[in-house]
C-alpha cells in the first residue's frame, strides 16, 4: 500500500488556496472601485449598496480563507488588515454613523471645499479621489455655501454636510429641502437631513 497516492499533489493545494484569494480580491475590488466611483441606480441604490458590502465582506473573507488554505498566516493577516482598513476609509458607512464619517474624514471634506461648485444646479464633480464623499460625487452651493450630498431623494429633496461661513445653514436650499435644524459639526461645519 502507498501513501504516495493518497497525499494531494502540491499543485492542487497550491491552486485550492489561490482561488479562494484571487475571488476574494476581485470581489473586493469590485465593491472598492463601487465606492470610490459611485454609479447611481435611483431606486436601486440601497440594493446596490447593500451588494457591494456584501461583496467587500465576501472578499475579505476568501482571501482570510485562501492564506490559511496556503499556510501564509502572516501574509493573509497584512492582506486583510489592509482590506479592512481600505474598506473603513472608502465604504459608504455614513448612515451608520453620520458624525463618526464626518470626523474620520473631515481632512477631505477640507481639500473638497478648494473645488469651486460651478453654476450647476448640482454642483461641480469632485476630484476622482474624493467623489466617495458625496452621493453624486460632486459639490454643489451658492456664494459663501458649500454642500456635500448624502442622498438625494426623488423628485426634490437631499441631506449631507454644508460649510457656511461663521453663520447657520438654516433655510439653504437642499435640491428643493430647506435646511431644517442643522445639527453643527464645528469649523463652520454643519449636518443637515441627515439622522444621526
Amino acid at each position: 500500500m502507498s501513501l504516495a497516492g493518497s497525499a494531494a499533489p502540491s499543485s492542487t493545494v497550491s491552486r485550492r488556496g489561490r482561488t479562494p484569494v484571487f475571488l476574494g480580491l476581485v470581489l473586493w475590488l469590485v465593491a472598492i472601485a463601487y465606492f470610490l466611483l459611485p454609479v447611481t441606480v435611483w431606486v436601486f441604490d440601497a440594493v446596490i449598496l447593500a451588494v457591494m458590502w456584501m461583496f467587500g465582506i465576501a472578499g475579505i473573507i476568501c482571501v482570510a480563507i485562501g492564506a490559511i488554505c496556503r499556510h501564509r498566516v502572516v501574509a493573509g493577516v497584512v492582506a486583510v488588515t489592509v482590506m479592512v482598513l481600505i474598506t473603513a476609509a472608502v465604504g459608504q458607512w455614513w448612515s451608520l454613523s453620520p458624525r463618526g464619517w464626518f470626523a474620520t474624514h473631515r481632512t477631505l471634506y477640507e481639500r473638497a471645499l478648494r473645488v469651486e461648485p460651478g453654476d450647476g444646479y448640482y454642483g461641480r464633480a469632485l476630484p476622482w479621489h474624493l467623489r466617495f464623499l458625496t452621493v453624486n460625487g460632486r459639490v454643489s452651493g451658492r456664494g459663501d455655501i458649500r454642500f456635500f450630498p448624502l442622498w438625494i431623494g426623488v423628485p426634490d429633496d437631499a441631506g449631507g454636510y454644508l460649510h457656511t461661513s461663521g453663520r447657520s445653514p438654516a433655510g439653504v436650499d437642499m435640491y428643493g429641502m430647506p435646511c431644517t435644524n442643522p445639527v453643527a459639526l464645528g469649523g463652520d461645519w454643519w449636518m443637515c437631513g441627515v439622522k444621526g
